[in-house]
């Protein structure tokens, strides 16, 4: 008999932990669903000192767990499993079996980890598990939402409409997000380069006209523009380490005040409360809420489950609370709509057409629809939002350039005048 370490979904969608005795991990998985638990993770409890080969031949695991790449956090990217979910999809809907469509997988794949994976899979499934336990054991690559909704096909025999499903949830995610990032680099290349331009002017240039203007026209009759000017180059060339020392301890500041609850509830609300990121941030988490939420009840998984699992998609703790609220409410056999007017955070139209989809019976249908009114939205609004930054970046640059040649040329000006003087 081994031990398993199992994580799993109570019927009321919440998380339970735990351990149980069985000789295979199918057996754990059968024993764990008795007790009326849907198992989320089952993984086999090695003994203290024990190695990978010897904890392979007490709890089941496959020789190959022993050549598993080394590799921090997540090795796969979204994209790359957003094309791996619709390629799997596209075999089964052609009639190939699970296994058999895995395997065709794996020998194309180029990601040493994630073939690995793939592989791993490919033998959990051989050794009498199912496909979404099988995910399970692979929580980095493979999130709740995937696991559920790939469990939902299995228990409606339409594993392929699922994982078509998915897949294009995860398309349309990584497009929204691939925008996000397109949107965002002109703007910070450009505030990088007029940084570093500024900052060169200063230090290097700045300096070596100070002397010649003490000497023409004397420190007490240098223009006020000038002085600052001056100032501020002689800071930055004495204590150039205090000003990068700053900036590095800003940076660190923002990560440890946002790693913690308060910090992060504080920048979550920040991100929907500004004038202008905040309705920008809405959106998105509007997008968030209503893909997530459709796909996954359209896959047939539970309400209280979907709900759950689309509280973990939203990203923000202010909207992962409303949606705690709602889910709270649904299990007291409320509806949705209802409970989302009230947490004033979804914009009356989702609110609305929400309510309409629970009175036709087609809540998922709505729910994509939203999230397709609200994607043009975000494409409208990043477009809007990088043709005002572009234009305000460009002018900060000339500004700041036109003020220190300013400052250099009023010295100038003034000892011109003084030779005519003279």
């Amino acid at each position: 008999m081994s031990k398993f370490r199992f994580i799993a979904i109570d019927g009321e969608g919440k998380e339970r932990k735990g351990v149980v005795e069985a000789p295979s991990r199918q057996q754990a998985v059968k024993q764990i669903r008795s007790y009326g638990l849907t198992p989320a993770r089952v993984t086999v409890v090695r003994p203290a000192g024990a190695n990978d080969t010897s904890a392979s031949a007490k709890g089941g695991v496959s020789p190959q767990a022993a050549k598993k790449p080394m590799y921090i956090g997540s090795a796969v990217k979204k994209k790359v499993l957003s094309e791996f979910t619709r390629k799997l999809a596209t075999l089964l809907q052609a009639g190939l079996t699970l296994i058999r469509s895995l395997e065709v997988l794996k020998d194309q794949e180029k990601n040493v980890v994630f073939r690995w994976i793939q592989n791993s899979l490919v033998e959990s499934i051989q050794s009498g598990s199912t496909f979404s336990d099988a995910l399970a054991n692979f929580p980095k690559e493979f999130d709740f939402l995937y696991v559920n909704m790939a469990r939902a096909g299995e228990a409606s025999g339409m594993l392929e409409v699922s994982l078509a499903r998915l897949a294009t949830y995860l398309e349309k995610t990584e497009r929204m997000k691939s925008r996000l990032a397109s949107a965002m680099t002109y703007p910070t290349v450009v505030m990088i380069l007029s940084s570093i331009i500024v900052m060169g002017l200063l230090v290097f240039v700045v300096p070596s006209f100070k002397q010649i203007f003490i000497d023409e026209i004397g420190e007490d009759k240098m223009p006020m523009l000038t002085v600052y000017v001056l100032m501020v180059s002689e800071f930055l060339v004495a204590y150039w380490y205090v000003v990068i020392g700053a900036v590095i301890g800003l940076f660190v500041f923002k990560k440890l005040v946002g790693a913690t609850s308060p910090g992060r509830s504080f920048y979550d609300w920040l991100k929907i409360k500004l004038p202008g990121l905040g309705d920008l941030c809405t959106k998105i988490y509007v997008i968030r809420f209503s893909r997530t939420l459709g796909t996954l009840i359209e896959s047939s998984v539970p309400i209280l489950e979907a709900l759950r699992i689309t509280r973990d998609a939203c990203g923000n703790k202010h909207v992962m609370l409303a949606v705690d609220k709602v889910r709270n409410r649904v299990k007291d056999g409320e509806g949705i709509a209802s409970t989302l007017t009230e947490t004033k955070i979804f914009p009356t139209m989702v609110t609305s057409m929400v309510e309409v989809g629970e009175e036709t019976g087609d809540l998922p249908e709505m729910l994509g629809q939203i999230a397709d009114v609200y994607d043009e939205e975000v494409d409208n609004s990043i477009s809007s939002l990088t043709a005002m930054i572009q234009p305000l970046m460009i002018v900060f640059l000339a500004a700041a350039v036109v003020l220190i040649v300013l400052a250099l040329f009023l010295p100038f000006l003034s000892i011109m005048q003084s030779f005519g003087n003279g």
